[in-house]
């Protein structure tokens, strides 16, 4: 009888121990918009590419890098979405509202286009230095537009941006990443603006 008593208590005490909650954080970076001249590319459709990314950047954890080539992942925080799947709707839709193209469409879409857009996202993390007295982002992302008809490239580019954080924690991290991919969302359209000229 003792003994079903221990394993009762034992059981109850384990069912009240509750782990903290865990933050969810989300990438909803500014997208500001400016006024291009161009027009060549009025009368052309574009089709945005799903991003090509490492695994990580597939999946709901929160990498960071606390020291040379050590990845690490937070424990009590994680994405809403992927970064992936976030960046790759985040950028369709930066493209579409600039207004440069006749028509852009996701790569889901059936419907054919003139150009397609290859996006490539070779850096996406937070950088703790200094024993984690200091941390920033890294935001590198490489683009290649193409013609849809033959896949030859007729333009491509690399852009890449480093925001500091305001805190040294994983909203601190959200916080810098939205930042520095609002940056890299407007030399995009300037790209494609000249691209276009």
């Amino acid at each position: 009888m003792k003994t079903g008593l221990i394993v009762l208590v034992l059981f109850l005490v384990a069912c009240s121990v509750t782990s903290p909650p865990i933050a969810e954080y989300t990438l909803s970076p500014e997208i500001r918009l400016q006024k291009h001249t161009s027009k060549l590319c009025k009368e052309k459709s574009l089709k945005v590419g799903q991003a090509f990314s490492s695994n990580s950047l597939m999946s709901k954890k929160m990498s960071y890098m606390q020291a040379e080539y050590e990845e690490s992942v937070f424990t009590q925080s994680e994405w809403v979405r992927t970064p992936n799947k976030a960046i790759s709707d985040i950028l369709l839709k930066s493209i579409r509202d600039s207004g440069l193209f006749k028509n852009v469409s996701s790569y889901k879409s059936r419907v054919k286009a003139d150009l397609l857009l290859e996006a490539h996202i070779e850096k996406f993390i937070q950088y703790f230095k200094d024993d984690n007295k200091k941390s920033y982002v890294e935001v590198v992302m490489t683009l290649n537009l193409l013609n849809a008809k033959d896949s030859k490239s007729i333009a491509h580019s690399t852009f890449s941006v480093k925001v500091d954080t305001k805190s040294v924690d994983a909203k601190g991290g959200v916080i810098a990443l939205n930042t520095a991919l609002s940056k890299i969302l407007l030399e995009t359209n300037d790209w494609l603006a000249g691209v276009c000229r």
